[in-house]
Order: structure tokens, then sequence, then C-alpha cells
């Protein structure tokens, strides 16, 4: 998901003057912290996808060699 969306989903709007999000209620600062979550864990399972598919064009390379 893009900030975009992600932001569309919890209703939150950036300030557009500022640039900024606001703080100024503990649900907008909730909110912005699953966001930072879910950036997160997208992150880590992008690193755990690329981890799998090196060991599989491993794994793929040992069997060609092992039937040539």
């Amino acid at each position: 998901m893009t900030e975009v969306e992600l932001n569309a989903l919890f209703n939150i709007s950036p300030e557009k003057v500022k640039n900024v999000y606001a703080t100024n209620t503990i649900k907008s600062v909730q909110e912005i912290q699953r966001i930072v979550k879910i950036f997160s864990i997208a992150k880590e399972q992008r690193k755990t996808s690329k981890c799998i598919s090196a060991r599989g064009l491993a794994a793929f390379r040992t069997i060609m060699v092992s039937n040539n």
C-alpha cells in the first residue's frame, strides 16, 4: 500500500501548508503509528521474500547441476 492509500483508509490528511501530519489528538497519533507499523511490516516482508527467492534460486541451480 502506498502512503496515499493508507491516508485514505485511515481518513488522515497531511496539513497542506506545513506538509506534516497533525498530532494534536491521541487518535491522530495512534493512526500515524499504525501507518508506520504497516510500512515496517511491508518492508520486512519484502526482505523475507528476497531471501526466500535467493534460497530458491540456489536450490534450483543445485538441481540443474545435478541433472547434467
